[in-house]
């Protein structure tokens, strides 16, 4: 057995021993979370005392280690560094700094940040009908960083190029279904599919990975359907297409021969001038011709007739130039050797006879 004395000095470099600072390990728990390309740092140190503050550095492959700006002796648990990597086919470090002193920081065991840690939302898909075709189209999720901007939306395909695996499956039963993995190379990825039966309903649902490691794969997508329809149910759609077109264009058209005829310069309502003068027509003198007086009667009306007599005529002579005949009804003329004008629109002048007419017809009739 040791002597008292021994005893008490054991105790007291013990106390010195736990008194001096940084003898006792330091223990933090840290943590990243990763969705669609973000990065978030997590740390939990119960031995720290409530005012300890703490720096984040990260680092990429073949780079020094950095501060990141908004996390330099900060008190808070946690440091948002989605801003920081835009290479994610190269090796990404992090590591958490903790401040025990104002001149003192111990700095923990650096940490990977790789596709390991990464999580992916749905993507989101559409389906439409080409021909006999079947077409899909995927749109990815948005992704935080800086290459991208804040105030809108950054598909995670322009940071990477995922393996896009798209299925289309029959909703009305059967195995009847098809499945198609893409290397997307662009912001969206479209898919087609054929050989689809008429008059079935088929859904499309989409999944992608990152592209060196399958495990770090988004959730399926929400169906999308859309029905294939017989070749005769096309030809009422194209009909009522038709129609709705004429009925739209149809106000379009009287507008426009509307503003055309306002257009059109007053003179074109004036009637247009005759091409070419009308010629004057020209009256050729009627050459005289022999009237055969046998064959001018006139027949009375009521028992009685009404003659007009000519200017320059005494009464007697006008009544002798007709003669009635009761036998026959009819009227002649005897123009007594005189030429006769009464004024008549047609202009034709009876001749003189030698003889009267009555006397003419009589020997005609012998």
């Amino acid at each position: 057995m040791g002597t008292p004395g021994m005893t008490w000095l054991m105790v007291l470099l013990g106390l010195c021993f736990l008194l001096i600072p940084g003898s006792s390990e330091l223990v933090c728990y840290t943590a990243v979370e990763s969705l669609d390309l973000g990065c978030l740092l997590q740390w939990d140190c119960p031995n720290a005392s409530p005012n300890t503050t703490y720096t984040v550095q990260t680092k990429t492959q073949g780079d020094p280690w950095q501060d990141v700006p908004w996390c330099v002796w900060i008190s808070s648990r946690s440091c948002d560094i989605s801003q920081v990597f835009s290479n994610f086919e190269l090796y990404n470090m992090i590591r958490l700094g903790v401040h025990l002193s104002p001149s003192s920081t111990e700095w923990l065991k650096p940490r990977k940040f790789d596709y390991s840690d990464f999580n992916f939302s749905p993507p989101s898909v559409s389906v439409s009908l080409k021909d006999d075709q079947m077409v899909v189209q995927v749109q990815f999720p948005c992704a935080a960083n800086r290459r991208c901007s804040l105030e809108r939306c950054c598909p995670i395909s322009k940071l990477i190029d995922p393996w896009t695996t798209v299925t289309v499956y029959n909703a009305l039963g059967g195995d009847e279904y098809q499945s198609r993995t893409v290397w997307t190379q662009e912001v969206m990825s479209y898919v087609e599919f054929s050989g689809l039966s008429l008059g079935q309903k088929y859904c499309a649902e989409a999944n992608f990975s990152f592209p060196t490691f399958a495990l770090a794969a988004s959730p399926k997508s929400a169906p999308q359907c859309v029905e294939t329809v017989f070749k005769s149910r096309l030809l009422p759609v194209l009909c009522m297409g038709i129609g709705l077109t004429s009925l739209l264009l149809f106000p379009l058209v009287v507008m426009f021969l509307r503003k055309s005829r306002r257009a059109t310069p007053a003179t074109e309502n004036q009637p247009k001038a005759l091409s070419s003068a009308q010629e004057p027509i020209s009256l050729v003198p009627l050459s005289p011709a022999p009237v055969d007086l046998c064959e001018i009667h006139l027949e009375l009306i009521d028992d009685h007739i009404s003659t007009e007599s000519c200017p320059g005529l005494t009464s007697n002579q006008n009544r002798t130039l007709l003669h009635y005949d009761p036998s026959s009804g009819a009227i002649y003329w005897n123009s007594g050797g005189m030429e006769l004008d009464c004024g008549l629109d047609s202009g034709i002048s009876i001749p003189p006879a030698s003889r009267s007419s009555e006397v003419t017809c009589g020997a005609s009739g012998d």
